[in-house]
């Protein structure tokens, strides 16, 4: 009887770290979650001014480029309609 005592109690207990560790790892999952819902307007908004500096930069070399061509606009758009369209392909220099 002692024996079945102690085995129920040593069982009761690793019964009980177990569950305690599942709700853990769920807290954990929901801060993490939460964390990734309130860091994404910070995270899009360092890439958008990311974009902005590699577009201003782009336009930069395109204008030093082609500084001889006699009536060329770097900042005019190559479509006829005048709506922005974000930029879908970055290209980078070979030499990096």
């Amino acid at each position: 009887m002692i024996y079945f005592l102690g085995l129920t109690a040593i069982c009761s207990y690793g019964f009980y770290k177990v569950i305690d560790g599942i709700h853990e790892r769920n807290e954990l999952y929901r801060e993490k979650t939460w964390a990734r819902l309130y860091l994404q307007p910070v995270l899009q908004a360092e890439a958008d001014r990311d974009a902005v500096r590699r577009h201003y930069a782009q336009i930069a070399r395109e204008t030093e480029i082609m500084k001889d061509v006699p009536g060329f606009d770097a900042t005019a758009s190559v479509y006829n309609d005048k709506k922005f369209r974000k930029p879908s392909v970055i290209g980078l220099p070979k030499d990096l």
